[in-house]
Formats: structure tokens, sequence, C-alpha cells
């Protein structure tokens, strides 16, 4: 049972507006809640949702793996774009995320390729099975950096991967850490993007975009 009001109004929302087995119906209904009610939503949104299809569509990722699930919002994007036979790991440590997550990606016809596993991001990279072609960080801020490196360790990103980390403008104070590894380790080359804040056209945003090498 999801507890958190929010989540159950956007649930409610989207199964009395979108179209089912139509994820980018979907996606335009929780864009339309956030403009119909005024409530904020802390997923991707449209505007940086475009630098992450895009980036799915170019690199064509077997495996992609999510830290930070909120709505299912993302892990919609991602799997959308995936190749055929691409799949996702999707991981969030707040029940009602990834209950409500995973009703609104079966709702959108895609569950056939996401997992969402609830842990902390930490203890459930050290279960992971599989090295990964795309990684899209989405969670608690003060992680972006030691879950990475977690994941450089347990060998779990493939040679030629991609990073995409999300809110790093407006949380740049907290990503000195995170940049500095991305930049100038020599592992990565990597990029930044300016956008908006989801859903806000005043507040200043961005996107890191990391190769692996």
């Amino acid at each position: 049972m999801i507890k958190d009001p929010k989540m159950n109004l956007v649930l409610d929302f989207v199964f009395k507006n979108a179209n089912e087995g139509d994820p980018q119906s979907v996606l335009d209904t929780i864009d339309r809640f956030v403009q119909e009610t005024g409530t904020f939503l802390m997923n991707v949104g449209p505007e940086k949702g475009k630098l992450l299809s895009k980036t799915i569509t170019e690199i064509k990722p077997a495996k992609a793996l999510e830290l930070g699930s909120f709505l299912g919002y993302s892990a919609i994007i991602i799997a959308m774009f995936l190749p055929e036979k691409g799949s996702l790991i999707s991981i969030d440590h707040d029940k009602d995320s990834v209950e409500t997550s995973n009703k609104i990606v079966k709702f959108s016809g895609l569950d056939d390729k996401v997992q969402f596993i609830n842990s902390k991001s930490d203890q459930a990279i050290r279960t992971l099975q599989e090295s990964f072609d795309f990684v899209f960080i989405d969670h608690e801020k003060k992680l972006y950096h030691s879950d990475l490196l977690l994941l450089e360790e347990l060998n779990l990103i493939n040679k030629g991967a991609v990073v995409f980390a999300d809110n790093v403008g407006i949380f740049q104070d907290k990503m000195k850490n995170y940049f500095s590894h991305v930049r100038d380790s020599g592992r990565y080359d990597s990029k930044n993007i300016g956008a908006n804040l989801e859903y806000r056209n005043n507040i200043y945003d961005a996107v890191e975009i990391s190769k692996f090498n």
C-alpha cells in the first residue's frame, strides 16, 4: 500500500487520463499533472528527458541501471528507447517509490523491460550480477560519487558505458568530488549540459554525461 499522498494523486491522475500501454501518453500525463495542479515532482522532466532519450538512442545499451526510481518517469524514458532486448534495473530505497514506479511502468506496458529493487543503493549494487552499458544517477546527491566508485570497484561498468547524472547544476555544491572524478581522474570523457530544473523555467540545473574509458 502506497502511503505517500502525492504519489497516490499522481497514480490516480495517470490511470484516469493516460492511455494504457502508451509510454509517451503516460509521460505527457505526468507533465500535465504538474501543470494543472502546480505540484512539483522531482522526476527528470521533459526538457532533460529529451537529453536522456537522445543519449539512450545514441548508445543503444543492452543493460541499463538507474539509481533513484521516484515515480518511474525516467525508467519509462530509458525503457522506451532501449534496444528490443535491452533491460533496466532501477534501485530505490523508498518503498512507496518502488511500488508507484512498478504500477506506472506496468501501466505503460514496459514492465517486461524493467526490474525494480527496493534497497539502499550501495547494498543493492553489491548484489548485482551483471555489468552495465548505461547508468542513470538521480538519487541522494551525497551518494553520486561513492556509488559510482563502488560500481567501478565491482567491475559493473562496461568499457564505453555512459553515466548520466541529473541535478548536478542545482546541487553543484554537493558535486565537487563527483565532478573531480569524472572530469579529472582520466577514467571518463565528461561533458556538462545546462538545462532548467524540471518544471521550473527560471531555475538553472545541469546534467553531467560521462563516457567510461
